[in-house]
Formats: C-alpha cells, structure tokens, sequence
C-alpha cells in the first residue's frame, strides 16, 4: 500500500468508529444478524418438521453427552444422564395413558426434576402448566382448574395443599389424575399422607422404565403455533392468566438469546430465579439447551450464600430480578465479593441507582437487562458494559428505530380511561422522545415469534390485550400493559405498570385478588401498592374507611396470610377519613397511592405494617429505619 494511502485508511477508520459510537451501528446490526439467524434456523426446522423445542435439547446432547448439563446442591447430571430421566418419565407417562395435546400441571419449588420433567413432556408433545408453588387453596385451584390438566404432578412435600383441592379439582376436572414426586431432594420421606388414588414416583419406580428415546413421529406435525408449555401472570383481574407460550416465539427467544449474551458451551449460569417464571425456565434452562452450556439451580434465593453457592459451582453468568441485585448489596461488604468467576449478570427489573453501584463492587462487567413478558410478542434488549444506558432495560440504535417503527414502539394513553389516544384521523399517536406510552407490538399471525398465542382457556382475557386499527386499517397490536420512554439516544426506560396491577417480590400482583381476599372481613376497603424506599415494585396496602371500625387486625392478619400467597399479602393497613370514588361509583385509589405510607403525607391517619404475622402500629421511626436500610420487607 502506498505510503501516502494510510493516512486515508486510518482516517477512514477513525471515522467508522466515530460513526458507530455515535449511531450504535455494530449493535444494530448484530441484532438484525441474530433475528436474520433465527428465522433462517426456524424455516428449516420447519421443513424438517422439528419445531418442538425438544430438539435444540437433544442436539446440545448429541454434541456434549458427558458434560455437565444440570447442577444443584451437591447433585450433578450429566446430559446423558437427564436424557435417561427423561425418557424413563416418558415411558412412565405413556403408561399413565398421558397423550399428545394433554396438560400436566406441575407444582414443585426448583429441582433438576423440573426441566427433565419438561422435557419429557416436550418429548410427547404434552403440555406442562407451571403452576407457582406459593399457591395454595383459591389460587391454586384456579390455576389447574383454568389448565384443563388431565393429570396434577406435584412434589411430595407440596401434599398438603393439593390434598385440600383434590376433591374440588375432581368435580371441575372428572378425569384427573395426580402424580406425586419423590426424590433425593423431597424432605418428605414419602410417608406424608398424598391424594387417595394417587401415584407416586420415586427414583426405584422411575428405574424400572426404559431409557430408550422416544420416537420423533411422537412430535409430527408440531407447528411455530403450538405450545410447549403454559406460563402464569397476573392481569387486572388479579386471577392468574395461563399465557400460552409457543414453539415458535420459544425458539426465537433461544436463538436470540445465545446470539446477543455472547452465550456458549463453556457458559456456566446459575439461577436462584423459580422455575415456573419464563426468565429461568426458557432464558436459563432452555437457552443451555440451545447452546449446550451447564445451568446450576438454586433451590431458593438467599443473599447470605448467593456468592458461595456461585464460587462453589464456579458459575460465570448470573440470573436476577431487581430485588435480588439490591439484597446482594444490602450483605455486609466481604473480602471475597470479588472472588468469583462471574462475567455476566442478566435479568430485568435492575434499578439505576444499582445498576453501577453492583458491578463496581463485585467486579460484574457486563449487565444485560430485557423487557419481556411470557405471554409478549416483543421484547427490549440492553447489553451493558458501561456508564451509558445505565438503568434503560432496552436500547434500539437509529437503524433498529427505523427496522422496528411499526413492529413495537410507545402510544399515548389516556391517563383516565387507560385507553389509547387517538388522533383527529382515528390512528393512535405515538409518545415523544422522554414522553411515557404504552408498549404496544405489532402482531403477524404466521409469525414463529410475531404471534400473540394469548391465554389458555381465556377468549376474554386474550380479547382484553389486543389494539385493532392502531395505524392502518385492520391492524392489531399486543398491549403490554406497561407505561415505558425512550430516549433520543434509543434507549427505553420503564415508568410504570398500568391498572391496577402492581409487582412486588418479582411477582404481579393484582388488588382485585386481594379485595376479594379480605372482602369476608372488611365491607369497604381500597387496595394499591405503595413505593418504599430500597425496594423495587410496591408493597401491598388496604386502605380502610373510619366508618368501617373496629376492624380485627389479628383476625385480619391471620386470614389474607392464609388465603393469598406470600407475595401477595398486604403488608400495609391504613385507617382513612373517607375512600374517592369516581362519578361511575368506581374506587379512586389515585390520591391514597401517591401519599402512600410516609408519615408525612398520611395526614395523621392510623397506619399498620405487617411485623411477625401481626399487623402493628407504623411509626415515623420505623419509616426512618425502612429509609435508612435497616428493614428489608
């Protein structure tokens, strides 16, 4: 090359930096490569009619065999091993007569049982219904019932509350049967009273099935559309909605996934996250699938040995929720902070204020946030190795911007009605930069992952979450139900869920499902969630009229405890001059949130939190002590 030339070159090059810096080039383009990928992955699979997300398992298997695929505890299995499992529980349901297109409802707390059990449906084309273990009574019941489950499988040591259902589950479901689990990891030692009728599985009963694989004409004719699992949230209803989570978006997620986090074989991801929630189930669990990494399941989230589970099992990648970054932090600080593996952090729901303060002190350099949600057909994606975009849970670049215009993007919503806003020629008006709208994405039909599939067994509620004739004539939309912005920069920030819903302990809580809760014992009563400082989401509160008194908070206390799931009992009762209602004879809990329980804002009223199952007075000194981190709720 000429002497004179490399001036030219090396400017050349300056220049091209220049431009990807400030227009986020090289990003863009390596998600439109990972989206290209996959749909070029999909269609093929689709030929070769293996669409089931069975076979991105089976060909990590294939490839790695011998290696380490499940961890927990001081149990490890290697692929080959969970492909034993697996087909053993295969046969085993083959012989409960289980078949192609029915549901299994599993209820079990984090296990290596749960993702072979997934799979072995997955190999029969069954559908598993993740039911949240928390569950019990109402909620509980509600969940299988609104599956249409033919059979229950349940861990041992979840006995209790599934024998209590059994006999309403029966007169909903007259062909149900149920399935107890035992296992190494069951304290149970399988003597605790079960359902009359039941079967129970232990490791002896499982080894006397076949582990020969079980054939592919058991999945033909699986399409993009059809689901390979059901996945709970909560609506505004507060009842938990099964979304039905597709093949095809599945798929798509695994892909994509792998692609942006850099993900390989050598990935070593542990999560504390519970399983029946899409973040470990199909971006831990099924992503290793895809790319034959190892996934170490915690059994429950513990700030104190979080970082000692990790070392031990020299994990390099780490799942969260926002909670579980700020109760990391809230650990006394340790020589050994630094003193792991861990190159990545990825989840949703990190906080600005912890985003940096968490990788500096335990030297995580990258953190990748998404916004997602089970039963969505978008997504939002922020890969993080620096100051910039600290807190945004998305990031799209001009190029995306433009690509992604009429597939996702933010619409004004009418802060009354919650409707979206119209302008004078009909269409929706989308949100300025820095302006909060709803999330709404476009939804194709044929789509793998364009799709909105909705809820099972629920016309209404999927009805509920489609926006037709946005922009054009005839055109639908999924509603995330969620306020988020964006920057001109192109990066999203989330403001706010819409309704009433809120989310505490990473769990979407609905104030219907409480009302109903503690309507027996309180005539009138206003729920809402309440901001508290150091925490993410909002707790749970009840606002409660003068008139209503006198109100039995022990009786109180011990009844929501009983009836809702942890996550969902109110941790606040206040004692107010009058409840708003609107001119529609509609609870207006607007002015009651916004004050929530800060004791300068509560004008006086009588306020209570939740302390050792007892509802007891609030003070301004423990609202300092809350304020200060001396009090995690």
């Amino acid at each position: 090359m000429p002497l004179p030339v490399l001036p030219l070159v090396a400017g050349g090059i300056t220049a091209a930096a220049y431009l990807d810096a400030k227009y986020f080039i090289s990003r863009d383009v390596s998600k439109g490569v990972a989206l290209a990928g996959a749909g070029r992955t999909l269609k093929k699979n689709d030929k070769q009619d293996r669409n089931s997300v069975y076979y991105y398992f089976e060909k990590s298997l294939l490839a790695r065999k011998d290696a380490e695929c499940l961890v927990c505890e001081d149990v490890t299995l290697s692929w080959i091993q969970v492909s034993h499992q697996v087909n053993r529980l295969a046969h085993l349901f083959i012989s409960r007569g289980v078949k192609k297109g029915d549901v299994v409802a599993l209820y079990m707390p984090n296990k290596p049982a749960y993702p072979i059990i997934w799979l072995a449906c997955l190999a029969l084309n069954i559908v598993p219904a993740f039911i949240n273990f928390n569950l019990t009574d109402d909620g509980l019941r509600h969940c299988i019932t609104v599956s249409r489950a033919s059979l229950v499988l349940y861990e041992s040591d979840l006995s209790q509350p599934i024998a209590e259902i059994a006999d309403s589950l029966r007169r909903e479901l007259p062909n149900v049967s149920f399935l107890r689990w035992i296992d190494s990891f069951s304290k149970s030692t399988g003597e605790k009273e079960g359902v009359q009728g039941e079967f129970t599985i232990d490791e002896r009963v499982l080894s006397q099935f076949s582990v020969e694989r079980i054939d592919d004409s058991l999945r033909k004719g699986i399409g993009w559309q059809d689901p390979c699992c059901l996945i709970y949230t909560s609506g505004t209803t507060g009842l938990p909605k099964a979304a039905i989570v597709t093949h095809g978006r599945t798929a798509t997620a695994l892909i994509m996934w792998t692609h942006l986090n850099h993900f390989t074989k050598d990935a070593r991801i542990f999560t504390p996250m519970p399983l029946y929630h899409s973040t470990a189930a199909i971006l831990a669990i099924g992503v290793a699938w895809n790319v034959g990494a190892t996934v170490i399941i915690g059994r429950k989230f513990s700030a104190s040995t979080f970082w000692k589970e990790v070392r031990e099992h020299d994990a390099n990648v780490i799942q969260y929720v926002g909670e579980v970054l700020r109760y990391l932090l809230a650990v006394p600080p340790s020589p050994l902070d630094k003193q792991h593996k861990v190159r990545q952090a990825y989840g949703n729901g990190c906080r600005p204020d912890v985003w940096n303060t968490f990788r500096n002190r335990f030297g995580v350099e990258t953190i990748s946030e998404f916004f997602a949600s089970s039963e969505g057909n978008g997504s939002l994606f922020n890969h993080n190795q620096n100051d910039l975009g600290a807190g945004a849970v998305g990031h799209d670049g001009p190029l995306s911007r433009y690509a992604r215009r009429n597939k996702q993007c933010l619409v004004r919503v009418d802060p009354e009605t919650e409707a979206p806003a119209r302008g004078e020629d009909g269409w929706c008006v989308r949100s300025d930069y820095d302006e909060d709208g709803e999330m709404i994405c476009e939804i194709v039909v044929d789509s793998p992952f364009q799709n909105f599939a909705g809820y099972h067994g629920n016309a209404s509620g999927t009805e509920k979450k489609i926006l037709r004739d946005v922009f054009a004539k005839g055109d639908m939309y999924f509603r995330t139900g969620d306020l988020l912005r964006v920057s001109s920069e192109g990066y999203y920030y989330f403001a706010d869920r819409m309704g009433d819903t809120f989310r505490w302990k990473s769990e979407n809580v609905g104030t219907q499902q409480i009302a109903e809760a503690v309507g027996p014992l309180l005539k009138e009563a206003s729920v809402y969630g309440v901001l508290v400082p150091g925490h993410d989401g909002r707790a749970g509160c009840v606002a409660i009229p003068e008139s209503a008194r006198p109100v039995n908070l022990e009786q109180l206390a011990t009844h929501v405890s009983k009836a809702l799931p942890k996550y969902a009992v109110p941790l606040f009762v206040r004692f107010v001059d009058k409840l708003h209602y609107t001119g529609t004879e509609k609870l207006q809990k607007t002015v009651h949130r916004n004050e929530g329980v800060d004791p300068s804002t509560t004008k006086g009223d009588a306020v209570y939190w939740l302390q050792g199952g007892k509802y007891v007075p609030f003070t301004k000194e423990d609202w300092a002590k809350i304020k200060a981190g001396r009090v995690k709720l």
